[in-house]
This record gives structure tokens, sequence and C-alpha cells, in this order.
């Protein structure tokens, strides 16, 4: 047994344009953690303070070695991407955490822009 639906034309747009903008939210997901995977490793780097060591996330590039912050990679993410800049944090504290689903979906949805 098969059921139509029947749907206007402004229903199909809408659908239509929602069913894009995850597909194009996905692939931008995918490049990202490819290139994030491909050039960087999450590290974490003690810090003394008032006698205590504290842990801080750092990033470290797999061509020299160089230890940088997160927010450099951000500034340099932000360029690269011309994203928004709470997508590109969120991208960036999901790779960290590991937390990007087999489908290049974040933790937390936020907008590209």
């Amino acid at each position: 047994m098969t059921k139509k639906l029947i749907i206007t034309e402004s229903q199909f747009a809408r659908l239509k344009s929602y069913i894009n903008e995850s597909e194009v939210y996905s692939r931008i997901v995918k490049q990202m953690k490819g290139d994030l995977d491909a050039n960087y490793t999450p590290t974490e780097n003690y810090v003394r303070e008032g006698g205590e060591y504290h842990g801080q996330p750092m990033i470290k590039v797999n061509v020299d070695d160089e230890v940088i912050s997160p927010a450099a990679l951000f500034e340099y993410m932000k360029y690269k991407y011309n994203m928004g800049d709470e997508f590109t944090k969120q991208v960036i504290r999901d790779w960290v955490a590991g937390t990007i689903s087999d489908e290049y979906t974040l933790s937390k949805n936020v907008p590209l822009k």
C-alpha cells in the first residue's frame, strides 16, 4: 500500500532548502575536520600558577611540532573557511573533544554564519 503526499510549492521550496542546508553543513564540517586531522593534534600544556599545575588545551602543528593556542587556530580557520565565529569555535571544540559524529554533525547546533 502506497501513500501519496501532496505539498505546495512553498512547502517544497522550504523542504528543499532544509535538505540542501544540512548537506552543505555536513560537507563543511567534514572538510574542516579533515584539515584539522591532517595538520594538527590536540595536546595539553601544563602551566604552574600559584604552586599548582593547571592544564591548558593547546594545539600542536604536525609539520613543525610548534604548539599554538586554540585562539590562534581559531583565527586561522576563520580566515581560511570564512565561516561564522560560533560555528568555527564549535568545530574546534568538538574536534578537540572528539565529538564530531560519523555523519559530520556537531554536538551543538550552531548556524554557519
